[in-house]
């Protein structure tokens, strides 16, 4: 991808993550339609969701990190602004959401709603969602090196990242929206830093 379309994809990106935040600005309650969504993907059963929550662990650090070894493992004799990219990506990722979190304060789906069952050890606050920003950062940021196929596969699991922390009663449907902004952006923002790197291909 061209600067140019790194740049549009980082101010886009930047946009949604904003106007999401503005949806949720006051008491960070639920949106119409929120609810009963949440409620249907909490409501599949536990061992029917157990491989999504696998895929879930897709969404922290360690796989970021696992994620960045790989491809520089894979990427070794090439142009190094792919896991250069990546890593900024990963390290921008880790905590990022958080410190938007701290500014909204958002309540997550199980400090709101009664009767559904908490499947994941959830602390802080929900929008946006940071597996989804950690996942959709190594999607996006990997999506140059890809072909076809392997770019649908990076996207699906990050989308089952994404929907999977709904399901555990973490987030909220729009937390998915913002993480998925944030984690484009991080991205976007580090392949541009890269391109600014001696040493790199422009991109």
């Amino acid at each position: 991808m061209t600067r140019g379309r790194w740049a549009l994809l980082l101010v886009t990106s930047l946009a949604v993550l904003a106007g999401g935040a503005l949806l949720v600005a006051g008491d960070g309650g639920p949106l119409p339609g929120e609810v009963a969504i949440v409620e249907a993907l909490n409501a599949v059963p536990t061992a029917v969701g157990l491989p999504f929550r696998a895929v879930m662990q897709l969404g922290t650090w360690p796989a970021g990190v696992i994620a960045v070894a790989v491809v520089a493992r894979w990427q070794r004799d090439r142009d190094p602004a792919g896991p250069i990219a990546l890593a900024i990506a990963v390290l921008l990722a880790f905590q990022t959401d958080n410190l938007i979190k701290g500014i909204l304060e958002r309540p997550r789906p199980s400090a709101v709603l009664d009767g559904i069952e908490v499947r994941d050890h959830i602390g802080g606050w929900a929008y946006p969602s940071g597996h989804t920003t950690m996942a959709v950062a190594i999607a996006a940021a990997v999506h140059p090196l890809l072909d076809r196929r392997g770019r649908a596969v990076v996207w699906a699991l990050a989308a089952v990242v994404a929907v999977t922390r709904v399901h555990v009663a973490a987030h909220w449907p729009l937390d998915l929206v913002g993480g998925a902004a944030l984690g484009v952006a991080l991205a976007a923002a580090a392949w541009l830093a890269v391109g600014l790197l001696p040493g790199t291909a422009r991109r």
